[in-house]
């Protein structure tokens, strides 16, 4: 496990305001984009210049620009890779077997879910008292040891896209005055209001995590509150019984403090499908197609609680099943005989495929939870349903995601604080950008007028 001080060293770039951040890509994926999007922006930018097409340049631009401008990550997500770093193994969290050898489930990780740095394995929980403080104190990546990252003015992401989006607002000006039609124009208009509202709630969503602190579950006030910590089972020496996809022993999860499971029938094929150009011509593809039936599920649950290593506070399963639950297993058996059980699709098909095919999603012990909900105290029937030691605060208080405050909206995370906040903006750098296509867009439709 990593120190401290070498945690505060990766996070000091994002605890303090900067007006910009400039960082190489990294990793496959954001190279492949790099890439990608350099050679398509420069091809279509060629093929635009060579008729001069300019309605085509500002849509290679724009678009294709954009595909360029997201390979540059933001410094929150860098420092989000070099903390994952110290703690070497993947972004996957494997624990060991319970206190009576039940098997576990992995805690599953990506760029933007699960641990950053390794937590309490079970052997460090106090399975007697589960609400109760930890030896090791609270979490290491809890928001008040991390701090709340701070995103740049600009940055690299950001600078292209203002670039890109004066670009194509130049453009779509030529275009409509080249062909005399304003519709360029109005799609421009169109295009940057659509994105100035979808950054509109992105923002708020990422103001309302960085203005709210993370509270302590030792501390932790009544009302509207925003917490992280570790999910574990609430009772007393207790595990839960592992769950059976569709009742079948070959297809079982573990661990599940919340749990979907879904089967159905999958169909594949591939459809001609003829056009007509202008002139006339036909001309056909093969395109694929799929359909899906769903034939039977089954949801369920087991008592849990949120832990940070100051106290655990019992969470309600309607608070955890407001987040996307991670998917926990998958199962697929092929069976042509299934198209017997629906019409075949009509018109030119082949390959057609056909299978069985199991699913199934939940929170897992172990997993990391953060979230915008209310605490309450416990009733007196919920205390006596399940008794705790009074004595212990957090064992009188319940997570849930009703309450009264207007304006805290409930939301769950998989991941702590810094990996809700990995794809946060400045005001700046989320609406300029739009402002300057829409306001571009404005003045060419005006000029029509």
């Amino acid at each position: 496990m990593a120190d401290e001080a070498q945690v505060r060293e990766i996070l000091a770039p994002t605890l303090e305001p900067t007006f910009f951040d400039f960082n190489f890509p990294f990793g496959f994926s954001r190279w492949f984009l790099f890439i990608l999007g350099l050679a398509l922006s420069a091809l279509g930018i060629l093929f635009g210049v060579s008729p001069y097409n300019p309605l085509a340049l500002a849509v290679v631009i724009y678009f294709f620009g954009y595909i360029f401008a997201i390979s540059f990550p933001s410094a929150i997500v860098v420092v989000v890779r070099n903390l994952r770093n110290l703690s070497p193994g993947g972004t996957d969290i494997h624990y060991a077997t319970g206190p009576n050898q039940e098997k576990t489930q992995t805690s599953k990780g990506t760029e933007t879910e699960g641990w950053i740095l390794n937590p309490p394995q079970i052997s460090e929980w106090n399975l007697a008292s589960p609400h109760s403080p930890d030896d090791g104190g609270m979490l290491a990546e809890h928001p008040r040891k991390l701090g709340t990252p701070v995103p740049a003015t600009f940055t690299m992401y950001s600078m292209l896209r203002l670039i890109q989006s004066f670009a194509a607002g130049i453009f779509v000006y030529l275009a409509v005055e080249k062909y005399d039609d304003v519709d360029p124009a109005r799609a421009g208009v169109a295009i940057a209001l659509l994105i100035l509202l979808v950054q509109f709630f992105r923002r708020r969503k990422t103001m309302r995590i960085s203005d709210l602190a993370t509270s302590s579950m030792q501390g932790l006030p009544m009302g509207g509150v925003e917490v992280f910590g570790q999910l574990r089972p609430r009772l007393a020496n207790g595990w839960v019984p592992p769950i059976q996809v569709d009742g079948d022993r070959n297809k079982i999860v573990y661990g599940q403090l919340d749990w979907y499971w879904e089967y159905g029938h999958q169909f594949n094929w591939e459809e001609y499908v003829e056009a007509k150009d202008d002139e006339g011509n036909v001309s056909g593809e093969w395109k694929d197609r799929s359909a899906y039936k769903k034939i039977r599920s089954d949801e369920g649950g087991a008592l849990a609680l949120v832990h940070d290593g100051t106290g655990g506070v019992a969470v309600e399963s309607d608070l955890l099943s407001v987040g996307n639950a991670p998917r926990t297993g998958s199962w697929s058996d092929v069976d042509r005989g299934l198209w017997n059980t629906r019409s075949r699709p009509s018109g030119k098909v082949r390959n057609l495929r056909a299978s069985h095919e199991w699913k199934s999603n939940g929170w897992s012990i172990g997993d990391p939870f953060f979230s915008h909900c209310y605490a309450r105290p416990k009733t007196s029937a919920e205390i006596e349903q399940q008794p705790v030691d009074k004595t212990i605060a957090p064992s009188l208080i319940m997570l849930t995601k009703e309450g009264e405050e207007p304006g805290h909206k409930v939301m769950v995370h998989r991941g702590s604080e810094i990996l809700a906040l990995a794809n946060s903006e400045s005001a700046p750098s989320a609406y300029l950008p739009s402002l300057l296509l829409a306001l571009l867009s404005g003045v060419a439709w005006l000029m029509t007028l």
